[in-house]
């Protein structure tokens, strides 16, 4: 990767920040960082990416439910929930934009922050840089206190009906019938299908950022090594 002089760098027109995960399922907590980046980075330039990957219990919803759960009970702009592959190479999401004049900022956690490093990727440091076929910056979300879990969710609404009622209040902002049904449906059919269902270990998608279950990132901070040019 070669950096262009600052005397002969593009102007930056557009940022564009994503904030990838697996939000197995997406809840309050997603919904708060999200907020966060919002208010910091303006609605139109903030995107959520995630996959459609079903690969085991952890796993258990597909991009259009999570989707489904994320526009209906957050408001998450539909055009704004992105079915992307990679999380740190969200093509999905920035391709069509200018790649010399598009600052790409990867939202993630902070502890995930000092991780992410690479040839690629470098700090952002609140001012425009270069455009993403140069360079990716990182920005760590603050964690919030006491923060709820995937892992959490799923059990909470995977018992008794009462129990699952009063838990999804605690992970969304009010009660939905569709979507508590689709969720606790999807629990009933995972513990129909018993401990061999998922077996393996879940896929590594994106960074722990507040309070979801811990997924794993390299010791270059890329799934599968250092991503040396965007696109």
């Amino acid at each position: 990767m070669n950096i262009i002089s600052e005397t002969d760098k593009p102007v930056i027109k557009k940022i564009v920040v994503v904030y990838a995960g697996r939000f197995q399922p997406f809840h309050k907590g997603h919904y708060a960082a999200y907020k966060k980046l919002v208010d910091k980075f303006g609605q139109d330039s903030v995107y959520i990416g995630t996959s459609n990957d079903t690969n085991d219990s952890k796993s258990p919803f597909d991009f259009n439910e999570k989707k489904k759960i994320a526009t209906t009970m957050f408001g998450i702009p539909s055009n704004h929930f992105v079915n992307i592959k990679n999380p740190y190479k969200p093509v999905e999401i920035l391709k069509p934009f200018d790649g010399k004049t598009t600052q790409y900022i990867a939202a993630v956690g902070e502890k995930d922050a000092e991780r992410l490093r690479g040839k690629y990727f470098k700090p952002y440091q609140g001012k425009a840089g270069y455009g993403y076929e140069e360079i990716g910056y990182v920005y760590p979300v603050p964690a919030e206190q006491n923060p709820i879990s995937g892992t959490d969710v799923r059990k909470g609404l995977g018992g008794d009906v009462e129990g699952a009622k009063k838990f999804f209040l605690k992970a969304y902002p009010k009660f939905n019938k569709e979507i508590f049904q689709m969720i606790t449906d999807k629990m009933k059919s995972l513990h129909e299908a018993g401990p061999m269902y998922g077996a393996g270990t879940a896929g590594s998608y994106g960074p722990n950022i507040t309070g979801d279950d811990e997924d794993e990132i390299t010791e270059d901070g890329f799934p599968g090594g250092v991503i040396t040019g965007l696109i």
